[in-house]
């Protein structure tokens, strides 16, 4: 039976997405922690896709100075959102906004390639499932002009089986187990981006402008 924790690029983290509290919390520190482990991805998916990375890198920034800047005041990713939500700051509330967005788009495509594999319908170009996962998150918040700009980006997508061999760290036939520990990012994932989500939605925090 293949190993499902053997060391691949998912791994390399010690700190995987938290699992939210029963009253829907999440560990700032470990979200933090997650997202820039994950911004990594885009690394893998190679040089053109470094401005996602660099994105979502720059967000983390700004969210862990906003922490440094309210000392013992976040624990939670909520915190963020509740001490902003009132005043005339949003700088953290934009970065969380826009650092959501990020990983929606990552999961919508990591969980795209897991359910084409599970179904047997998978295919060795990645471009289709990445325009994808852009066109039901991303897209709607971006101008023409980006919109282009990433339709041209996504034609640099890497196969399908050179994105599980370097997300394998090199090493053959790990493709169920690489498949296995995306979907097993996924669970908390998910969690976390849905609760962020009926945050903002709760207090009227969506902002629809365009860049």
């Amino acid at each position: 039976m293949a190993d499902v924790k053997a060391e691949t690029f998912f791994t390399q983290s010690n700190s995987p997405f938290p699992g939210p509290t029963e009253d829907e919390k999440i560990s700032a520190d470990e979200f933090l922690l997650a997202s820039s482990h994950l911004a990594n991805f885009f690394g893998i998916l190679g040089t053109v896709f470094t401005p996602v990375q660099s994105d979502i890198a720059g967000n983390v920034k700004k969210l862990r100075k906003f922490i440094e800047d309210n000392p013992g005041k976040v624990v939670y990713v909520n915190d963020i959102i509740l001490l902003e939500a009132n005043s005339t700051e949003s700088i953290a509330i934009d970065a969380l906004l826009w650092l959501k967005r990020a990983l929606e788009f990552t999961m919508v495509f990591i969980d795209d390639i897991v359910c084409d594999s599970k179904n047997g319908t998978a295919n060795e170009d990645l471009r289709p499932l990445c325009l994808q996962a852009y066109e039901k998150t991303l897209k709607k918040y971006h101008g023409w002009m980006v919109q282009q700009i990433f339709n041209l980006v996504s034609r640099a997508c890497p196969w399908r089986r050179d994105l599980l061999l370097s997300l394998a760290l090199g090493k053959t036939d790990m493709e169920f187990i690489v498949l296995a520990q995306m979907e097993e990012v996924l669970v908390n994932l998910k969690k976390n981006v849905a609760i962020i989500n009926r945050l903002y939605v709760t207090y009227n925090l969506n902002l629809d402008v365009k860049v």
